[in-house]
């Protein structure tokens, strides 16, 4: 019985271990698949040793300091056993008492597990602090005090951090336990509080020396806690200043130089104590340590910065904002900027239009919001199909520059009908999403709906450059559990009439299942499905992590990733590209921004994932980053070169909106480098505001393709204006700059500041959003609209620089309150200068304008109409022209005539109908 009882344990103990290892098991598998070994193995690999190391060190201390009390423990513990078991003695009962070997045990067990537990949590930390000590990157730039390398912030100090506080709070628990149980035990006596007197403390020799090898070692890591707290300075936040200021250079450094000294006393008092029995030597540091560290270490600067400071707070804080300012540019890129003087108000000429045919030809008409409704109703196709969201990027159409607006359409299995949601249909027969729908920017239809550049499943395009060799989306945003492909079934492709074509997985990745995979994997998961289902064959595989952003996060948790991925049409195939940041909070002097919790942020690596086949690549854009050149020597061989990324691929890199938005909100006060005016936040700016729903809110960045100022070919650039900074009493909604980031060729990343002159003042988007609301005519029309029945849907607000000026432009869309409705494109409000029209179209719009000379803008395939000749093959007079331009403007004061005749009839027709 006994024998069958240990093979019985025996045997849930292995399987118990088998399945605490199948994940881990699963995990390497993936990694391996991928070809990113290393990934799994460093980080694992460091963490043991690390842990290793640390909780062996630990548990000597612990357990040399429990033993060396081990006897006053059973002394102690015998003696109330004894006490409380007197009446059991006199019953002529056997007495308790703890023996050696157990007492041994148990401390062991003890120190075991304080030890390993705490390196445990330190090792999980602390793992990647340990390797960027060991390959720390050089910045080539030092902190403004100490004149240190920021290498030493960034991966050193973290670090000697980690270190310090590995040890010191276990030892300084075990010091403090050790202390009260001499205590307890009477081992230690304190017969005053006068400890400066000789024999206040009474205690053993034994517990003495114990005791003096604990404080020796604690004085000795206290003292190099506050070598570490002098750099710790310049993270700290006195007043007006992020950094070291006044009072922690003046008065908070040289109380840790002072303290460094007592512990150095300390530590070396400690040590004689061994052999010198006053007790006086052990008293006298601590209490010095704590009363001078309360007196100048706490009240003396407080003391200074609310007496001295901040009543000259400019004066003596002057030299450290500037520190402030330098090293916050720094952190958030900043520095990199371009200024240049945009005047603004110079009158845009039909030349300049014309020169910008570019920027007209991708004014952009549908906007994201919207149009993801427009995607889900009319490329939805069936319910389990799902467009996340619209990604902006352009191509090459036909020759011409255009702005593209493209969604993926991903497989929703939550969509499924209830009853269909069987283990087979989510597992193995609903696998993948199909192609995507896209649009040009410009491309709105008669209906007010956008005109499709591609379209319908299998995906149809009149362009070769969007043409979809490979349309399945196994990896995505929406791909959210693990599927089986490949299996003996075929998967559903797409719908196609009455029946639906079908199709087999035939990616590059995904766990295959040999014998020993399927049960770790059966283990993992908790199911035997993968042996009780036929479909299961030894050419499936199995696909995990399958959301993109889930899956860069599981290879590469070191980096933080844009929550935004995008999608390209690649030679036919569709791939993602994920941005990356190497992030840290470790830069002295710099801001941290908003509750993200960092002060240092660099796009240094892209992130490609296939569609289909989920291959990852990552590519160092920033190779000169010094976090990310650490992390390159970690893991030699992860990050490609940029040489090598695919040329198809560089055209369609954006510079993130993420990030944009980051250096944006930093900019708002940080673009004011003069101490006294940041100081005073005289010139303080924010982000422009716009109507959406009716409510004002911050312009979002947006995409579009311009001609840079001073260039003379169309570029893909991101774009956000500024407004001064305004108050509850004191609103001014008037631009003051725009900055732009570009992204094409060469000129990727570089970020230009277009600054508006002081002396006048030039529209910003809310003054335009509330001269629309002011137009008699305009806020007519749009109030008809949005009555019962229908609302108004204002679109971004565009400000495009055009010839040294700007136009504004704004879509009007209109949507049916009716469950399914789908927001149509009615109208475009086009301003310049004092001028503001609202037309059914941008041409028409920059027609009443500029007048019949205006350029229109084209969609790829669209030539721009020439002006009719006469059989001679001269120009018509303009006579002819204007008749044309009147005739165009009779018939959109018709179609508004009757769009009021419809709304009214409506009105009339509800208010007529019965109450209930």
């Amino acid at each position: 019985m006994r024998r069958f009882i240990k093979i019985l344990v025996g045997i849930i103990f292995i399987a118990v271990l088998l399945k605490a290892s199948s994940g881990l098991y699963e995990d390497w598998l993936w990694f391996k698949d991928l070809g990113y070994s290393q990934l799994f193995w460093t980080p694992l690999l460091s963490k043991i040793i690390f842990q290793a190391v640390n909780g062996t060190i630990l548990f000597l201390f612990i357990a040399g300091t429990l033993f060396s009390i081990r006897h006053a423990i059973m002394t102690f513990v015998n003696e109330r056993l004894r006490l409380r078991l007197r009446l059991v003695q006199d019953m002529n009962r056997p007495v308790l008492s703890l023996s050696q070997r157990r007492v041994t045990i148990w401390l062991l067990i003890i120190s075991a597990v304080i030890s390993f537990g705490v390196s445990f949590i330190a090792g999980f930390t602390g793992w990647l602090d340990v390797l960027s000590f060991i390959h720390a990157t050089p910045f080539g730039q030092t902190d403004p005090i100490f004149g240190k390398d920021l290498a030493f912030y960034f991966f050193q100090l973290p670090f000697l951090r980690t270190l310090f506080n590995a040890f010191f709070a276990p030892l300084f628990l075990l010091t403090l336990f050790t202390t009260l149980f001499y205590i307890v035990t009477r081992v230690l006596k304190l017969h005053s509080l006068k400890f400066w007197r000789k024999g206040t403390v009474e205690i053993t020799p034994g517990a003495r020396r114990h005791l003096a090898l604990l404080i020796c070692i604690l004085f000795a890591l206290k003292g190099f806690g506050y070598y570490l707290d002098i750099f710790q300075l310049l993270y700290s936040i006195h007043g007006h200043v992020v950094g070291a200021g006044y009072t922690d250079l003046t008065a908070t450094l040289p109380a840790l130089k002072i303290l460094i000294v007592i512990s150095i006393i300390g530590f070396i008092l400690a040590i004689f104590a061994q052999r010198i029995k006053d007790t006086r030597l052990l008293t006298f540091p601590v209490a010095g340590v704590i009363a001078v560290g309360i007196l100048i270490y706490g009240i003396f600067p407080n003391l200074l910065q609310s007496f001295v400071v901040i009543p000259n707070e400019l004066t003596k804080e002057q030299p450290y904002i500037q520190n402030e300012i330098a090293m916050t540019r720094f952190g958030y890129g900043l520095n990199h900027i371009s200024e240049v003087n945009y005047p603004g108000n110079t009158p845009i000429t039909l030349s300049s239009l014309k020169a910008d045919q570019g920027t007209l030809n991708n004014i952009r008409l549908n906007d994201t919001r919207p149009l993801l409704q427009t995607f889900t109703q009319k490329q939805g196709i069936r319910l389990y199909y799902k467009f996340n969201d619209i990604d902006v990027d352009r191509y090459n159409v036909n020759g011409e520059y255009r702005q593209v607006m493209l969604g993926p359409r991903e497989i929703s299995t939550p969509d499924l009908d209830p009853k269909a949601q069987t283990f087979v249909n989510l597992r193995f027969k609903y696998t993948h999403g199909y192609g995507v729908a896209a649009s040009f920017a410009n491309a709105v239809g008669p209906e007010g709906l956008p005109s499709f550049a591609v379209s319908d499943i299998p995906p149809v395009t009149d362009f070769p450059e969007l043409k979809i060799k490979e349309p399945r989306i196994y990896y995505g945003e929406l791909t959210n559990d693990w599927v089986v492909a490949d299996t003996s079934i075929k998967e559903f492709d797409y719908p196609q009439g009455d029946t639906n074509s079908d199709t087999s997985y035939t990616g590059k990745t995904g766990i295959p299942f040999t014998p020993i995979n399927k049960f770790m994997l059966s283990l993992s998961h908790g199911t035997l499905r993968f042996y009780l289902a036929n479909e299961v064959t030894s050419n499936s595989k199995m696909l995990i992590y399958r959301n993109i952003k889930e899956r860069v996060q599981k290879l590469a948790p070191f980096l933080t990733y844009d929550s935004d991925p995008y999608m390209v049409i690649d030679n036919g195939r569709l791939k993602w590209i994920i941005d990356a940041y190497t992030t840290s909070d470790a830069l002295p002097y710099s801001n941290k921004y908003s509750d993200q919790g960092f002060n240092y942020i660099r796009n240094s690596v892209k992130v490609v994932i296939d569609a289909n086949d989920g291959t990852v690549d990552f590519y160092a854009i920033d190779p000169q980053d010094p976090i990310l050149k650490t992390y390159m020597s970690i893991f030699p061989g992860v990050f490609k070169d940029f040489a090598s990324f695919p040329a198809s691929l560089k055209s369609h890199l954006r510079y993130p909106e993420t990030l944009f938005t980051i250096q944006s909100n930093m900019l708002k006060t940080f673009h004011m480098t003069d101490p006294s005016v940041f100081y005073n936040k005289e010139d303080a700016w924010d982000i422009a505001k716009e109507l959406y729903q009716g409510k004002p809110q911050n312009v979002a960045p947006y995409y579009t393709i311009m001609t840079i100022p001073g260039e003379t070919k169309p570029e893909f650039v991101l774009m956000l204006p500024f407004t001064p900074a305004s108050s509850e009493s004191n609103s001014r909604y008037n631009m003051v700059s725009w900055m732009a980031a570009r992204m094409d060729g060469s000129h990727y990343g570089q970020l230009l500041l277009f600054d508006l002159p002081k002396s006048i003042e030039i529209d910003g988007p809310m003054q335009i959003e509330s001269r629309i609301d002011q137009d008699p005519d305009i806020s007519k029309q749009l109030s008809l609209w949005d009555q019962k029945g229908s609302s108004v849907i204002r679109g971004n607000l565009l400000a495009l620089p055009i010839g040294g000026n700007f136009l504004y432009v704004e879509p009007i869309y209109l949507q049916s309150d009716k469950g399914g409705s789908i927001p149509e494109m009615k109208r475009v409000v086009l301003a310049y200068g004092d001028q503001l029209v609202m037309t059914d179209n941008v041409g028409s719009a920059l027609t009443q304008i500029f007048g019949d000379g205006a350029p229109q803008p084209t969609t790829p395939g669209q030539q721009t109409t020439p002006p009719p000749t006469t059989p001679s093959g001269t120009e018509t007079p303009n006579s002819q022209s204007q008749s044309i331009s009147s005739i165009l403007d009779q018939m959109n004061q018709i179609r508004d005539l009757l769009d009021n005749l419809e709304t009214q009839l409506k009105d009339l027709q509800s208010s007529s109908s019965p109450k209930q």
